[in-house]
């Protein structure tokens, strides 16, 4: 799969903020922020109401739900705003859906028949978790119908729609968590998910009709055509996005097997809340930087100092994170979410540093995309993936000392992925001084 970017010469350093780009990332990221920032405020409260096991299940649920999600579509939803005929487009959406809804039927019979086994493979005890299990496809197929018609407003340039959708899914989300809660629902979170998507699904199916998206675009012939024509994604774009997926989602689950739901809902809030500033600044620095270093890379340019001045930002946000956390996550903790969550404080000591390292590379990993880099990125999520896999050898630890050696094993991915975004800058930095020295 090839990446390109846009040359934009000549940009004016006053006036890049006004660019389109610039202007429709930032109504993207403040969707996003606003989203995120209705699941967090809400935390205090549904902490109280919900014991940490349930939570510990809600855990297990979602990264299941995530995993089926990467493969149910087989990633054509991703070549949605590509093609430049609206028909194209409409195939492969229609596409996208045809193979999510075939492949999580498929799961749900596979659950149907072997659910005893794999509710014991994942610990999920007898009673209302059982009944997660079989919802699970339903969350699957609901998050990428929703993708897939996000994905046509995207590229209709309706990003106000985006992010309205956002807000849509989190606050029905929200809602019915707190409503569930005061009536005792112990399967409440899950039900709520399962809400936001729903909601989430309507608005941008309406909103896609309305947007020129209608079925008269999709033919069979189409259908075949697409399959063909993006077949790349499938092909080489699925197994890198579904290892990157389960490296993140696969602890939980392994937490859930090897000691307790509690003891997930612990690291679940823990994660949450060490991954604020991963979720309101990192994708937006990323999506700034992806430009920018593109631009320069495209005109050979150096872009040295903003990475700097962008790093000096990255480490400083860093810094304050982890200074809080090291010195008042227990009672911070035990503050904002009550006093049963004293734990999560406890761990988030040693999982902080895992984090701040995984802030700083989400922040420039756009380098390997700019600079055409992502076959390396690519051996790296492998090397991360199965480094992730070899947890499945810490099942007789103690719970303290898995996560110590999981935040290990992710440091030293971490500053293997560090190492070498710097040296594939370096040598491009260098290779353009020689350039210039030669001009």
């Amino acid at each position: 799969m090839t990446f390109k970017a846009t040359s934009l010469p000549n940009v004016n350093p006053r006036t890049i903020f006004k660019s389109e780009l610039i202007r429709n990332t930032s109504v993207l990221v403040s969707g996003t922020v606003l989203a995120q920032l209705v699941s967090v405020l809400l935390q205090p409260l549904l902490r109280r109401l919900f014991t940490a096991e349930m939570w510990g299940t809600y855990s297990v649920y979602l990264s299941m739900v995530g995993i089926i999600a990467v493969f149910s579509s087989l990633r054509y939803d991703d070549a949605i705003v590509l093609p430049r005929k609206d028909k194209d487009s409409a195939s492969l959406l229609a596409l996208s859906l045809v193979f999510n809804l075939g492949i999580t039927l498929v799961v749900f019979i596979v659950f149907l028949l072997f659910g005893k086994q794999i509710l014991s493979a994942v610990n999920l005890k007898p009673g209302f978790t059982s009944s997660v299990l079989y919802i699970i496809p339903l969350g699957a197929f609901l998050y990428n119908v929703a993708q897939s018609f996000n994905y046509w407003l995207i590229r209709k340039k309706k990003y106000t729609g985006v992010s309205a959708n956002k807000l849509i899914r989190r606050g029905s989300e929200g809602l019915s968590q707190v409503t569930l809660a005061f009536f005792k629902n112990p399967a409440g979170l899950i039900l709520s998910d399962i809400a936001g998507q729903t909601a989430n699904s309507i608005s941008t199916i309406i909103q896609s009709f309305r947007n020129g998206f209608s079925l008269k675009l999709v033919s069979v012939n189409k259908l075949k055509y697409v399959a063909s024509r993006y077949s790349e994604f499938p092909r080489y774009n699925l197994i890198p996005a579904l290892m990157s997926t389960c490296s993140f989602f696969l602890p939980p689950v392994f937490i859930n097997k090897f000691f307790s739901s509690e003891s997930a809902g612990y690291f679940d809030l823990t994660k949450m809340v060490l991954s604020i500033p991963l979720a309101f600044v990192a994708s937006s620095i990323s999506s700034v930087l992806l430009q920018q270093v593109a631009d320069s890379f495209n005109s050979k340019k150096s872009f040295i100092s903003e990475l700097k001045s962008t790093l000096w930002i990255v480490l400083a946000i860093s810094l304050a994170e982890l200074v809080v956390i090291m010195l008042f996550g227990i009672p911070l903790f035990k503050i904002v979410f009550g006093q049963n969550w004293g734990v999560s404080g406890e761990i988030s000591r040693i999982m902080v540093w895992s984090f701040i390292l995984n802030f700083i590379v989400s922040s420039f990993s756009c380098i390997f995309i700019s600079m055409r880099k992502i076959k390396y990125y690519s051996i790296w999520q492998f090397c991360y993936f199965i480094s992730i896999l070899s947890l499945l050898l810490l099942r007789n630890f103690e719970f303290t000392e898995f996560l110590k050696i999981y935040v290990l094993i992710e440091i030293v991915c971490y500053i293997a992925v560090l190492t070498m975004m710097f040296r594939i800058v370096m040598n491009y930095e260098k290779n353009i001084q020689g350039v210039q020295v030669v001009s």
